[in-house]
């Protein structure tokens, strides 16, 4: 079973995202501003031998990170999406052009066209997806009906 539920959610969010790339409709959208984080990574910085836990206030230094806000036009109205990726430095520079696909009539649920997974890589995880369900459900069929003919041997017998 969870392997077949792996495979049902793993070939949904696949199949969500080559739809989305092959279907979904594109606007253009300029970066408008940038929003800045502070992002700190607790893994690098733990001091003491690794696995001991340390008592008192921990510090770890933080590092200053940028995501991109893209304004588009879809239905007559402007629309905002935040980039997902964050990085020390501007990956999409103030004014610069990118595009930005959204489900059809769904602006609100916009995401920016160079961030969406790779086409290919996103067919090869539905294609595995659909042989681990495939296999999972076979193998969970078979056992039912082992399951059947024993139930009968055992009453045939009793």
């Amino acid at each position: 079973m969870l392997g077949l539920l792996l495979a049902i959610v793993t070939g949904t969010g696949a199949a969500r995202n080559l739809w989305l790339s092959r279907a979904g409709a594109t606007a253009e959208g300029v970066v408008v501003r940038q929003m800045d984080e502070l992002l700190v990574d607790w893994r690098n910085e733990l001091p003491g031998p690794l696995g001991s836990s340390q008592t008192g206030i921990q510090t770890a230094a933080a590092q200053r990170v940028y995501r991109a806000v893209v304004e588009f036009q879809a239905g007559g109205t402007t629309h905002e999406v935040v980039a997902n990726a964050r990085a020390t430095v501007h990956l999409y520079p103030l004014g610069s052009k990118v595009d930005v696909v959204f489900p059809p009539g769904k602006p609100e649920r916009a995401r920016l066209r160079p961030e969406l997974p790779d086409f290919w890589a996103q067919a090869g995880l539905l294609f595995v997806a659909t042989l681990v369900g495939a296999g999972s459900g076979y193998t969970w069929w078979k056992l039912v009906l082992r399951r059947a003919a024993r139930r009968r041997v055992v009453k045939t017998d009793g």
